[in-house]
């Protein structure tokens, strides 16, 4: 089968004698990507198959050559950012005459075209996060003498990582290989501005650099101006370049800094960030950033100020809490006590039983003050009795609270707090214990005073700040991941009210409490399923 031959490959079969052909999941100019197992070792694959679109004209074999061009570029590729590549092969057993394949590793999160229309746009902190992975990628890339040419959302795919996204950079078949650099010039595809009297435009018009659309040379700065178009895609939502017509597109490159700006301002995105962005989106190459890992060190110090700012905020004003009274004295044995689990529970045993149908006065629960403050410190503290709060799946009321119970299935959920802030918990188990991971979605988190990143990992109760990108300290939530036991329930403080939970109902009982007038939820692993709505 020749380079213009059909494609001959169904589900099922079995290429270079390990891997199955799956299912088809995309189809581009020249290729067809089907998803496939490799038989050897268990595992999910992408396998990857010229389509011989083209035939034998010059515009064919060029496109022949990028696909296997793009096989070597991967194999020198070794950052852990970039798609790794398996192996490479043709179908048949002759291989000048069958198609050419690559088997690459299989990413099972999509692409970021993907999460931009099933999510839409991303918080600064998530844009620096995969825009400095992809800045690594390309460091590698680049330091090696290949420039990829054709940086866009599409090319750049996510796998999951326990509960994290990682991305990595794909699609090389365009690359250019410097002529400065010794490599093997047999796995080096011929320049292609024009291939047999035809033009032929080896790039995406709506992220490439104005020299690719002028047909003149490229170089690192081609593809730090698209990573930099793919920067503003994540923060707007939209391509600031989409224009069909080349030589529109091409005079509209020179407004460059104006249409960022345009897409940027009206979000609240720092000024430091829109200015970056449009140096790297200059029009004249010479005037971008030198090198691509600057792009990334330089997105790094326009956030630093967000968290410094922070820190060096002046503390607020708390009231001081009131010492609570001693308990009267009786000849009566006093009622079972313990302490806030701010630290690690503390259990004082009663001296004589209490009857299991009464619970003790909640003012017996003490708070010990917090690292960071909050509006915990001046809660004042429950008052009253304990409370049985029964299992519900609709909000419950506990004093100005709105609580809801949440089973979670897969060990990940997510929480939304004030002003609409998102979080994700993902709980993991080690051998010491519980550990929570918490994730800010929408803004950084701060536990126990500490400074403002975009994730924290909990293993004792503390009092965590949400943090805006503007360094705006918006609200807090107290985690508790393990509550008091008191005469065989967990008990839990939420503002004023003390609640007790029934083991039957939730075993593992993790509270996250937003604040007055906020929502709290409980969160557990093991328990009974939420009873039938209430009508």
């Amino acid at each position: 089968m020749g380079v213009g031959g059909e494609l001959a490959i169904k589900l099922g079969d079995i290429v270079l004698d390990r891997y199955q052909v799956v299912e088809q999941i995309a189809s581009g100019g020249h290729s067809v990507v089907y998803r496939g197992t490799d038989a050897r070792l268990a595992r999910p694959v992408c396998i990857k198959v010229f389509s011989g679109l083209g035939g034998q004209s010059g515009v064919g074999r060029t496109s022949y050559e990028h696909f296997v061009q793009e096989a070597f570029a991967l194999s020198r590729l070794t950052h852990p950012n970039t798609l790794r590549i398996y192996d490479f092969g043709h179908l048949g057993s002759n291989d000048s005459a069958g198609m050419p394949l690559q088997v690459c590793e299989y990413m099972n999160a999509g692409t970021l075209s993907n999460l931009i229309r099933e999510q839409g746009t991303q918080s600064i902190v998530e844009t620096a996060r995969i825009i400095g992975a992809m800045c690594a990628a390309l460091a590698e890339a680049h330091g090696l003498g290949i420039v990829h040419r054709d940086i866009k959302p599409p090319n750049i795919l996510f796998g999951t990582v326990g509960t994290d996204r990682l991305p990595k950079l794909a699609d090389f078949g365009i690359a250019k290989w410097s002529a400065d650099q010794d490599h093997d010039r047999s796995q080096r595809a011929d320049d292609t501005a024009i291939v047999a009297g035809q033009k032929l435009a080896m790039y995406s018009p709506s992220w490439a650099a104005p020299e690719q659309l002028a047909g003149q040379p490229v170089s690192a700065a081609t593809d730090i101006y698209s990573l930099a178009a793919v920067a503003v895609y994540m923060l707007s939502g939209k391509a600031i370049f989409s224009d069909e017509d080349v030589y529109a597109g091409y005079k509209k490159r020179r407004h460059g800094d104006e249409l960022v700006r345009e897409a940027l301002e009206p979000l609240g995105v720092a000024d430091a960030v829109i200015k970056l962005l449009s140096r790297a989106l200059a029009f004249d190459p010479k005037k971008r950033l030198p090198r691509v890992d600057a792009l990334a060190s330089e997105l790094a110090t326009v956030l630093e100020p967000i968290t410094e700012e922070l820190q060096s905020l002046p503390p607020r004003h708390e009231p001081s809490r009131p010492t609570p009274p001693p308990l009267p004295r009786t000849p009566t044995p006093p009622p079972t006590t313990f302490q806030y689990p701010l630290d690690p529970p503390v259990v004082r045993a009663a001296a004589a039983p209490t009857p299991p149908a009464v619970y003790p006065s909640a003012t017996s629960i003490h708070h010990p003050p917090l690292v960071r403050s909050s509006w915990t410190l001046v809660a004042g503290g429950p008052n009253g009795t304990i409370h049985r709060l029964p299992l519900s799946d609709v909000p419950t009321h506990v004093g100005d609270r709105r609580v809801h119970f949440l089973l979670v299935t897969n060990d990940v959920i997510d929480l939304a707090g004030v002003q609409n802030m998102k979080l994700r918990v993902s709980i993991m188990n080690t051998p010491t214990g519980r550990v929570l991971h918490l994730k800010g979605m929408t803004c950084f988190v701060a536990p126990m005073g500490g400074r403002p990143s975009p994730a924290c990992t909990i293993e004792q109760p503390t009092d965590v700040a949400l943090v805006t990108p503007r360094a705006q300290e918006i609200g807090h939530v107290r985690v508790l991941p393990g509550p008091t036991q008191m005469n065989g329930q967990h008990v839990f403080v939420i503002g004023n009210e003390a609640v007790t939970i029934a083991p039957e109902d939730c075993i593992d009982p993790i509270l996250f409490d937003f604040g007055p007038g906020s929502d709290a939820y409980f969160i557990y692993t093991r328990g009974r399923t939420l009873p039938p709505k209430r009508r």
